[in-house]
């Protein structure tokens, strides 16, 4: 049996075996734990080799941490420190390669000239010893001619790996650098040194001066804590749920195999500080992205100034949702293609307030959207869309005027203020532009290289996005949900009245104190829609006081303070609108940036208006001939009223 030699120890999975005898292609194993003999055929110890079962002593004796210059020539690695055991290996293979070449080993003295030789065609300063030799020949024979007996193991010299310090010393650093480094948020070597030196001074007060203590080097704790484990220094500095965090095995994201199985949402700052008409820096809006998971598209945004509440999640997922057949009205020369619509199987948030509003859950349940949510604190659940936020402002946000960057530490040299220039319809216009001509056709790495928009429009013809309600009843979905008392006047909800004919039926057919299931618009709150559980609808109810109408929820509660701390007897309500757009505008002259923000948010300055198609313009039910009109105010005041009316409809 050439393959195994008397003696030799072996493994066999946990247990360790030493060789004891072979007679022709049988081997005698003895288990060096418990003494037992055992027989076996070369062939079988041979497949249980090559499956990895048994393993040799040599397994790990020889080997070496990998070098990343083992290839080079042995004279140029040696200039190289990181290589000085690669070339020490080589120089022994040399030496004994060229002695057995020249048959130098039949005397000591034809040996030594030999060296003498072989040093002089290496150009070897230092030869090696004949008994150096000798010794590395002996190795390699007894290693059955393995080269690998030869490598040098100059990384286990001195001591490697084994303290020198006096064992109490030892001790008492250990022990510092857990009270002291570990166990403190920002503590460092100086303060372990400080409390080693303590400590031994202490020590040393009641020992005789020949058994005193020696303080370590303030180098020797520093080499002490560079050992500590990055696990260890991450638990101890910023705690064990951080440092699970960083060090998680990042494995891949939930697979998925067409267009909206899972769909992504999610805020962010965008990095940029748009004006008015006048130039006048407004806000740093916020955004509300859509991502669908599979294809890596944009399905819908919203951008607002408002904050980014349940409103702007509805907004975002009602532009997702629904085709954008506003693109060629709105934006004519720009030529924009968006085919990304759809119900998404799967919504996938973080664990934000106004993701777990029950308004949220309860309108996606009504559209059969089932809500996710990510790990809190953890941005891996639902990674592409945090990439795609990075993505969007880096690459295209950073490069506008106006610019905040991601850090205050990187704006140097200028201020965000005073180069801000956009609009807020132009910095809608360019997102529009970025996403649908830029993002969504340059190949993106983690499709292999091929482009969103490819990846959307070749899912969609083997699994078509679906319309699965109106946009009406869209429109009712994405309303805030409460439960409120039908009264005998109607319902009261958010300090406001609301009622009509279909509602004061609708109680007839109820029990007594029977609450009833709302929905109310956060964009309008002239109106609620009360479901009627008889007939399994929605009742439309009108505000009490139409001063109200086609305000925001926000903006209608500020008008009531506003008419409270007027004088009653000189205010007009018919001028309610514009009390708050005079309010909000006067806000938003101001020099303080604050009162900007907040007169932004009160004119609730969103996308929404530029995501939506424009309304039809006012059409009556008969033609009327041009005979019929006259220069007479009476026959036009109720033609400019509506007119008027469908003009603030365009701008709200």
């Amino acid at each position: 049996m050439a393959n195994f030699i008397k003696d030799q120890v072996i493994f066999r999975g946990e247990g360790k075996f030493r060789l004891v005898r072979v007679q022709g292609d049988i081997a005698q194993l003895e288990n060096v734990t418990t003494g037992e003999f055992s027989n076996h055929k070369e062939a079988d110890l041979l497949e249980e080799y090559v499956r990895g079962y048994l393993r040799t002593v040599h397994s790990k004796q020889y080997q070496r941490p990998p070098r990343s210059n083992a290839f080079r020539d042995a004279l140029e690695a040696a200039t190289s420190p990181a290589s000085q055991g690669d070339f020490e290996t080589r120089r022994r293979v040399n030496y004994l390669v060229a002695l057995d070449r020249m048959r130098a080993f039949s005397s000591r003295s034809t040996l030594r000239k030999a060296i003498q030789q072989v040093a002089s065609d290496l150009n070897d300063a230092k030869p090696p010893h004949i008994t150096t030799v000798f010794r590395w020949r002996a190795r390699y024979k007894l290693a059955q001619c393995d080269v690998r007996a030869l490598i040098d193991r100059a990384d286990q010299r001195g001591g490697k790996g084994r303290s020198r310090l006096d064992p109490l010393v030892e001790s008492i650093v250990q022990e510092k650098i857990e009270t002291s480094f570990l166990n403190s948020k920002s503590g460092t070597a100086e303060d372990v040194y400080d409390a080693v030196f303590l400590e031994i001074q202490r020590l040393n007060t009641i020992r005789i001066e020949s058994e005193w203590l020696k303080v370590p080097g303030l180098r020797t704790i520093q080499r002490r804590i560079e050992g500590i484990n990055a696990f260890e220094r991450t638990v101890a500095r910023y705690g064990e749920r951080e440092a699970q965090r960083r060090f998680a095995d990042q494995l891949c994201a939930r697979k998925v195999t067409r267009i909206l199985e899972i769909v992504e949402i999610d805020h962010s700052p965008m990095d940029v500080m748009y004006t008015d008409a006048s130039g006048i820096v407004i806000d740093r809006p916020n955004i509300t992205v859509v991502l669908d998971r599979f294809s890596r598209c944009v399905l819908g945004f919203c951008i607002s100034s408002a904050g980014h509440g349940v409103h702007a999640v509805f907004e975002a997922l009602r532009h997702s949702m629904m085709p954008k057949s506003y693109l060629g009205e709105r934006f004519p020369e720009l030529f924009l293609e968006w085919p990304c619509h759809g119900w998404p199987e799967r919504l996938l948030m973080d664990n934000g307030r106004e993701f777990h509003a029950h308004a949220v859950v309860d309108a996606l349940t009504n559209l059969g959207v089932v809500c996710e949510y990510a790990a809190s604190r953890d941005p891996n659940d639902k990674p592409f869309v945090e990439r795609f936020l990075r993505t969007f402002n880096y690459s295209f946000i950073h490069k506008l005027p106006g610019t905040t960057l991601a850090k205050i530490h990187q704006r140097i040299g200028f201020k965000s203020e005073d180069e801000a220039c956009i609009t807020f319809d132009q910095l809608n216009e360019m997102v529009h532009v970025w996403i649908t001509s830029v993002y969504h056709l340059r190949p993106h790495k983690g499709l292999s290289g091929r482009a969103p928009i490819d990846m959307w429009k070749e899912s969609a013809a083997a699994f078509p996005p679906a319309l699965k309600c109106n946009a009406d009843d869209l429109n009712i979905e994405f309303g805030q949900f409460n439960e409120c008392a039908l009264q005998h006047y109607g319902i009261d909800f958010n300090t406001f009245r609301y009622v009509s004919t279909e509602l004061l039926a609708l109680r007839r057919m109820l029990p007594a104190k029977q609450k009833v299931q709302i929905k109310a618009p956060y964009e309008n709150a002239g109106l609620i829609w009360v479901w009627d559980p008889i007939n399994s609808e929605y009742i439309r109810a009108l505000n009490s006081d139409e001063e109200f109408n086609d305000l925001t929820i926000e903006q209608a509660k500020a008008l009531k303070r506003e008419y409270a701390k007027s004088d009653p007897h000189q205010r007009t309500r018919a001028n309610g609108k514009e009390m708050i757009r005079e309010k909000a505008n006067e806000q938003m002259r101001s020099k303080k940036l604050k009162e900007r923000k907040r007169g932004a948010r009160q004119l609730h300055i969103t996308s929404k208006s530029a995501n939506r198609p424009q309304p039809a313009a006012f059409e009556p039910r008969t033609a009327v001939p041009p005979s019929k009109f006259t220069t007479d105010s009476d026959e036009l005041s109720e033609f400019d009223v509506e007119s008027i009316n469908a003009e603030v409809s365009r701008e709200k």
